[in-house]
């Protein structure tokens, strides 16, 4: 992954290059739309949950929520291609009672997913596969489809757009130049707009103004850290009053300021990189601050499940869920839209 600083200084030189691909993926919009390329419309009903920019923007946390509140009323059926992970699928890496393989061959987002949810959930790189197979297999009614954007192949009935609420989307340049995955102008085709962590981010005050120049609704979400556990032993506990904390995630300081919000002095915070893979070296450097201050580790279940072959290589380390907690408006939306 090329360093933030090193790839804000290239930018102007790669910007060609993003203008390029730009014009491709509108191309390829424009393809499915006119039925050049095909596309699959399942007997199933599909919520896409993605975003415009490459990074985390709370995405996992909302398809967890989405589908174990559809799962009330509904056949509910988690669809994933599995990034970072070694299958290819279609394949059931749960049946609603936990994840069926490791984080490393499901992904860790989908090993997340299925340990939170009490959903079925398929990991497919073709994900019209994946969902012929939920149906099949499950008589899914509902489809979740994580990360489904920028997948055109699959048909849906509602398309989720996030925002993380420092995002700053008119400024962003195109991939490799910069963030965006695609041109704003496709927000056009998005059915609402979420933008999310408005509690624990500074929260860019164009980005409303922005997307409500689209006329879908838009929906601002705080999230929430749930009730902490020990990694070892998974049992719920709060930790003492100071921590080292530490996250791979694309924007570490929501996690930071949520700890800060409950009370915890932090006596130090590490940021890896989204998607960071531990190694050796990183955990002798965690057990060193965790020494050296006296306090014990700290992080999210997203770099939990990463950790879990580690545990008794560590200080106690206590890991805190991440949770949405939409309003009556964003409910009553998913409600409306999805028929139940």
């Amino acid at each position: 992954m090329i360093l933030p600083s090193l790839w804000r200084g290239l930018s102007p030189i790669l910007w060609p290059l993003g203008w390029l691909w730009g014009q491709a993926m509108l191309a390829r919009r424009a393809a499915y739309r006119w039925g050049i390329l095909p596309s699959y419309r399942p007997r199933a009903r599909v919520i896409s949950v993605g975003n415009l920019t490459l990074g985390g923007e709370g995405k996992t946390p909302l398809v967890a929520w989405l589908a174990r509140y559809l799962a009330r009323y509904r056949r509910v059926v988690i669809l994933t291609r599995g990034y970072r992970g070694t299958l290819k699928g279609p394949v059931v890496a749960s049946r609603g009672e936990g994840p069926l393989f490791s984080p490393e061959e499901m992904g860790d987002e989908a090993y997340l997913l299925a340990r939170r949810t009490k959903v079925p959930l398929m990991v497919a790189r073709d994900r019209v596969a994946g969902a012929f197979w939920a149906q099949k297999e499950f008589e899914a009614e509902i489809l979740v489809l994580d990360d489904g954007f920028q997948h055109r192949r699959l048909e849906r009935d509602l398309d989720l757009v996030l925002f993380s609420a420092a995002s700053d989307p008119a400024r962003e340049r195109l991939f490799p130049a910069g963030r965006l995955r695609e041109p704003v102008s496709v927000l056009q085709q998005a059915s609402a707009f979420v933008i999310t962590k408005t509690n624990l981010l500074v929260e860019n005050l164009a980005l409303l103004g922005f997307l409500k120049g689209y006329k879908r609704p838009v929906f601002r979400v705080p999230y929430l850290l749930g009730k902490p556990y020990l990694l070892e032993t998974f049992e719920q506990m709060f930790p003492p009053s100071e921590v080292v904390a530490f996250c791979g995630l694309a924007q570490g300081e929501s996690f930071f300021r949520g700890l800060e919000a409950q009370g915890l002095h932090l006596k130090a915070r590490i940021s890896f990189p989204d998607h960071h893979r531990y190694r050796l070296r990183d955990l002798k450097r965690l057990k060193a601050l965790a020494q050296k201050t006296g306090a014990p580790l700290a992080t999210t279940e997203k770099d939990a499940v990463k950790l879990l072959a580690f545990a008794r290589q560590l200080p106690p380390c206590y890991v805190f869920p991440l949770d949405p907690a939409p309003g009556e408006d964003f409910v009553r939306f998913i409600a409306e839209r999805m028929e139940i």
